[in-house]
């Protein structure tokens, strides 16, 4: 039995910051935590003093394609260890590697990469798949490759949901034929249903959430807004995401996909409760600038923003984009980089910003009875990281998997 003591942290709990707080581990465990004087130190505990750092839950990330030049469609166990062990280095403990549209035989091979491989020693965890794509809506299309979109079909997804345990969600446009079925068995199998590259107007996202749609992924992008038809002004995805409770969000804040005004927005309307970060990330992430390819299509990584933009040009906050740089390709961003943005231009403070990346996305994808706080009984995923959003020190199942320098 390991038992292992954080000392001399500020912990962050979703209630309260916690100055020159304790936590112990037991095993994979959090066993005690509270202030210094009221959490005694087992003998046999190995001590870590963190220095006054911050001690937050592990961060969480819902939509990831790719990063540390580790790309989830290429349904290789290499490749989904380079994330893994990648992603600790950013503070991340939990991830959902998510696709992009391919063919039914190319998510098959993903989604048995990721059965097999739950755990990566010294690694993040992979918490499931997320499957963005193929049903998405053409004219809603993105940086989604257009020959692999199809409708929704149960001969093709029944057998796929029934066979692979692993995926956890399902990204796809409620509108095209066969959309609402697609939503009514995902809720029955206990899969996230999520509204993505989507067309729909109103009334059919009411349909949709009563059809068992419960999140919006990336809002503000492959989402219909408000237009004008024959005089009259029809509502569209996103303006119903930020008007229906019952529907959470998802923001990529890179520093380029949303202005921080966009992203005030959406925290106004949504609060704090209802939203989570995502990197959405490609196999780019944290290789720096330069020409790649996502899905089969030229992307470049670079640093430059229009001069109209809020955001001005910071170097090394890069972003990927189409080679002739018409639309966004995923994003470059790490979850550590998000928070900081959060903080920096957004204004939110830090115990707030680490919300949006460890409990709101535990709930989210109804993994909150292990993860993303820090309580008595939960997994030791946790993050240690400065004021500046440095990453100290990241544990998973009470393990040191990662130590800054």
């Amino acid at each position: 039995m390991k038992k292992t003591a954080l000392v001399n942290g500020k912990i962050i709990t979703p209630l309260r910051l916690i100055e020159d707080g304790t936590i112990i581990i037991k095993d994979d465990t959090i066993m005690d935590f509270g202030f210094k004087d009221q959490t005694p130190i087992p003998e046999d505990a190995v001590v870590i003093d963190v220095n006054q750092a911050y001690i937050s839950p592990g961060f969480i990330d819902l939509h990831i394609h790719g990063s540390w030049g580790g790309d989830v469609m290429s349904a290789s166990e290499d490749d989904l260890v380079k994330m893994a062990t990648g992603l600790v280095k950013c503070g991340v403990t939990s991830f959902l590697p998510t696709t992009l549209s391919g063919s039914l035989t190319e998510l098959r091979k993903i989604a048995t990469c990721v059965e097999e491989m739950r755990k990566v020693n010294g690694g993040a965890k992979l918490i499931g798949l997320h499957l963005e794509g193929p049903y998405l809506n053409l004219k809603q299309v993105g940086a989604q490759n257009p020959k692999y979109i199809i409708r929704p079909n149960p001969a093709d997804y029944l057998p796929l949901f029934t066979e692979y345990s692993c995926i956890k969600r399902v990204s796809a446009a409620p509108e095209i034929p066969g959309g609402m079925e697609l939503g009514r068995e995902l809720k029955r199998r206990g899969i996230i249903a999520s509204i993505a590259h989507s067309n729909a107007v109103y009334q059919e996202v009411l349909a949709a959430v009563e059809n068992g749609y419960t999140h919006a992924t990336h809002i503000f992008s492959g989402m219909s807004s408000v237009q004008r038809v024959e005089a009259y002004r029809v509502t569209g995805v996103l303006e119903s995401v930020l008007l229906l409770e019952e529907l959470t969000t998802e923001i990529i804040a890179d520093g380029h996909h949303l202005p921080p005004s966009l992203i005030r927005l959406v925290l106004k309307s949504k609060g704090l409760d209802r939203v989570c970060l995502v990197t959405d990330a490609m196999s780019a992430a944290g290789l720096g600038p330069g020409d790649y390819n996502l899905g089969g299509l030229e992307v470049v990584v670079e640093d430059l923003v229009p001069e109209i933009f809020e955001i001005k040009t910071q170097k090394g906050n890069y972003v990927a984009k189409l080679s002739d740089r018409s639309a966004f390709a995923s994003s470059v961003a790490t979850m550590d980089r998000m928070i900081r943005n959060m903080v920096e231009f957004v204004g939110l403070n830090l115990p707030e910003a680490v919300r949006l990346a460890t409990i709101n996305p535990a709930r989210m994808q109804k993994l909150d009875h292990q993860v993303g706080v820090i309580a008595k009984g939960m997994k030791a995923d946790l993050t240690v990281f400065n004021t500046e959003v440095d990453i100290l020190l990241t544990m998973v199942d009470g393990q040191v998997v990662y130590k800054n320098k």
